[in-house]
């Protein structure tokens, strides 16, 4: 008997679109990630300049620097998971066995997911809260505080899912070892 997904291919196809379409959102927000560092850079220099060179105070650059970097964190995120360039204990993970090192590798995907996709759901409803309740930041510029959350649940949203699709790519590897994972 054969599975749908092998009598046409049509399934495997939607799922790789859906796959490249994720791709495609997941670089998009990298790209946006850096064109926010270059804008913290010269808002900085900007800053600098106005301050030391024309002895005025520009009003509110460090409270939008720190929302930009905000921002960079959670949309370059998933996009540092997808490719392995994140923080991680080599040393301990090198030390070992493979089968272990990857079993260890996709419980912490799957828990890692599971803890970002709780808090993209907390952190939407807290969007809505600050939202109807319109909160506004006490600072020099009081900007809506959901400009500075939305961020976060849309982020961990992305990284929780790209550790949902590690812990499976991770997860086949193992399957598809031919020792059935065990070395």
């Amino acid at each position: 008997m054969t599975s749908p997904s092998s009598s046409n291919g049509r399934a495997d196809g939607v799922g790789e679109r859906v796959a490249r379409v994720f791709d495609i959102v997941i670089d998009g927000g990298a790209v946006l990630a850096a064109a926010l560092l270059i804008a913290v850079m010269l808002t900085t220099t900007i800053k600098v300049v106005f301050r030391y060179g024309l002895e005025k105070g520009l009003i509110g650059v460090d409270q939008i620097s720190g929302t930009m970097l905000l921002y960079i964190a959670f949309l370059g995120a998933a996009w540092v998971l997808k490719r392995e360039e994140h923080v991680t204990l080599d040393i301990a993970l090198n030390a070992l066995r493979p089968k272990y090192r990857r079993q260890l590798l996709v419980s912490g995907s799957i828990v890692g997911g599971l803890v970002c996709l709780i808090l993209s759901g907390v952190g939407t409803a807290e969007v809505i809260s600050s939202l109807q309740r319109d909160i506004r930041i006490p600072a020099e510029l009081e900007i809506p505080r959901a400009i500075n959350l939305v961020v976060i649940p849309i982020g961990c949203l992305f990284l929780g899912l790209q550790f949902l699709r590690r812990a499976w790519r991770i997860g086949r590897s193992i399957a598809s070892t031919p020792s059935g994972g065990t070395e």
